[in-house]
């Protein structure tokens, strides 16, 4: 934990001169195009393996709660790793239904392998590790790439 992502295709900082903001206003930004499920969870993964929390979807340097998709984060749960792999939601402009399909696949890769009904809930568990997450990303992306080639 603690090394950033090595793909380069990870997130970067808006600056808040692009967005007319206060820095501790910016955002992570990914690219624009529809994910595939597979790349959510590869996302998702990266994020929790720099660095995971319990009791908030992201945490900052300090611990404190942000939201997922702020560039203060550095700390995600399980959940809020999967929120921060969409990016910063936009008001009044709905996900399109590809999108919301693939996320779909990915959350049913990680339902077919957590015994729980919450994924903040199986994430926030005492006895769960960063490294517990982190292997179940792992699987999960296997398990989808499975889920996938049989159907595409």
């Amino acid at each position: 934990m603690g090394k950033a992502p090595a793909n380069s295709e990870g997130p970067r900082h808006r600056q808040s001169s692009e967005l007319g903001m206060h820095p501790s206003d910016s955002d992570l930004h990914w690219d624009e195009t529809v994910l595939s499920a597979v790349e959510i969870l590869r996302r998702a993964h990266d994020l929790v393996a720099f660095g995971w929390c319990q009791g908030a979807d992201a945490t900052d340097a300090e611990h404190n709660p942000v939201k997922p998709w702020s560039a203060r984060a550095c700390h995600w749960s399980l959940p809020g790793a999967l929120a921060a792999t969409l990016g910063t939601p936009r008001e009044n402009t709905p996900e399109s239904p590809a999108h919301v399909a693939e996320l779909r696949l990915a959350l049913t890769a990680i339902s077919d392998l957590i015994p729980d009904w919450s994924l903040q809930h199986w994430n926030d568990h005492p006895q769960r590790t960063a490294t517990s997450v982190v292997e179940m990303l792992t699987a999960a992306r296997e398990h989808c790439r499975a889920l996938t080639s049989d159907h595409r």
